[in-house]
């Protein structure tokens, strides 16, 4: 029987991670009653795995590349900071068009879903491209590289949904955001055996942007939002996100 082609695992591993996603974002989305007590803690837990993310692996790996890089950090931060400001002002001005008071009934802005949903993408196909790198290098470190992704897309995949849904995306939009930066995973994998390893410079550009994304979500818009539900276990939920990334993190190193 022919031996698998190392670009053909690389990719089905790639595929679980994605099915990992989606299993997070089903688990957010087609739960019944939600209530918006229950929001407000899925909000914090990934508020707090996503700042977690950021401040403890993206930016002592951006500052590795470089600390030129840094400036893509601040770039990503206003990019969504203008980006949701101005969206904000242009439902502002059609109010009269919307339904009467159900922006009032969201726990994020429309743009944080957006914003949540670009952030993740550029990680997802980083994890991808870890994957394929890994292999490339050996099959053993690509296996490693895989545990590394798969113990935190579970997570990835709710927080993302959750974060849809408390903008007010809608049910089917929650989920295939959940399903997207699954699939992007592969499209990252499948990238590097197409083109090679990426150069430190479009590298570096790009994580400094996912990066300040991630500050400004977690820190801005996920972690406020906790505190506005009623819930009083939110900030139990928040400790609970960062615990789970720190845990995941020191897992991998191990593994490593």
């Amino acid at each position: 029987m022919p031996e698998m082609p190392l670009w053909l695992v690389a990719v089905l591993l790639s595929l679980i991670t994605a099915v990992a996603n989606i299993i997070g974002g089903g688990l957010a989305v087609y739960q019944r009653n939600l209530s918006r007590s229950t929001m407000a803690n899925f909000l914090g837990l990934g508020g707090g795995f996503i700042l977690a993310a950021a401040l403890m692996e993206l930016v002592p790996e951006v500052i590795g590349l470089g600390a030129d890089f840094v400036l893509y950090i601040v770039a990503g931060f206003l990019l969504i900071f203008v980006s949701e400001h101005l969206l904000e002002h242009y439902l502002e001005e059609r109010k009269r068009t919307l339904v009467p008071h159900e922006d009032e009934e969201l726990l994020l802005h429309p743009g944080v879903g957006v914003a949540t949903i670009l952030g993740l993408s550029i990680h997802d196909f980083f994890d991808g491209v870890a994957i394929g790198i890994g292999f490339l290098t050996s099959p053993s470190l690509g296996v490693l590289m895989f545990l590394a992704v798969i113990t935190h897309e579970i997570t990835a995949g709710f927080s993302i949904a959750a974060t849809s849904r408390a903008s007010g995306l809608g049910r089917g939009i929650a989920f295939a955001s959940a399903v997207g930066i699954g699939l992007i995973t592969v499209v990252g994998t499948v990238f590097v055996f197409l083109v090679g390893e990426l150069g430190p410079t479009v590298t570096g550009v790009l994580l400094g942007l996912a990066t300040g994304t991630f500050i400004h979500v977690g820190a801005s818009d996920l972690l406020p939002a906790a505190g506005r539900g009623p819930s009083r276990l939110a900030i139990l939920f928040v400790l609970a996100g960062v615990g789970l990334f720190y845990a995941s993190d020191r897992i991998v190193a191990m593994l490593m």
